[in-house]
């Protein structure tokens, strides 16, 4: 009886240890599984970040890009009525966004001045045979760029003016872009005008 006792004890203890060991098998592929789920979930969600990082970098290189193509349009023509008769003009409508701290001209090849936003507010001009822009990247000022004109032009201040200006309130209403109307003209034997005036589209 004893013996039997001990043969059925044994085999009830032998049963428990397969059955922990089996539900500490399942627990562990459990575990497991999760554990490369929450990793995928995170190589996903880091996938999706880096690729949406990629496309706004992409948006504001090309959004930069026409802004250059733009800039050169002004600075092309400029030149070219140089080399025309007084009077001579050209009108084109332009927009720059909120990624570009000034288009102006300056006497030398130099940044522009301290308080370019407040230029652009009050529609200030500058004088000088250079042509120039800049781009403010994540409040970060990237290298200005300037080229030498033919003749000597005066040029309005264009760019983002100050946050709750009454050209930054325009911008909002005109899809957070400033949109400007440009005439170019010839003023004298060596002087170009370049008159930018903010309209709302």
């Amino acid at each position: 009886m004893l013996c039997t006792s001990i043969i059925y004890v044994s085999y009830a203890n032998w049963l428990c240890m397969g059955m922990n060991m089996r539900i500490r098998k399942r627990s562990g592929i459990s575990m497991s599984i999760w554990v490369w789920v929450i990793i995928g979930i995170l190589m996903a969600a880091f996938v999706f970040a880096s690729a949406q990082q990629n496309i706004m970098m992409l948006i504001v290189q090309l959004n930069n890009q026409q802004v250059v193509e733009k800039f050169n349009m002004i600075y092309n023509t400029a030149n070219e009525i140089c080399s025309m008769p007084k009077d001579s003009r050209y009108g084109k409508d332009i927009s720059v966004n909120r990624d570009v701290y000034a288009i102006y001209v300056s006497e030398n090849d130099g940044p522009p001045v301290d308080s370019a936003p407040y230029y652009i507010e009050n529609l200030n001009a500058t004088s000088g045979y250079y042509m120039c822009y800049q781009f403010e990247v994540e409040h970060d000022f990237d290298t200005y760029h300037c080229k030498k004109t033919a003749c000597n032009v005066t040029m309005t201040y264009v760019g983002t003016p100050p946050k709750g200006s009454k050209l930054e309130r325009i911008a909002r209403l005109s899809g957070g872009v400033f949109n400007y109307k440009v005439n170019i003209a010839k003023t004298g034997k060596d002087n170009i005008m370049i008159e930018a005036k903010p309209v709302l589209k």
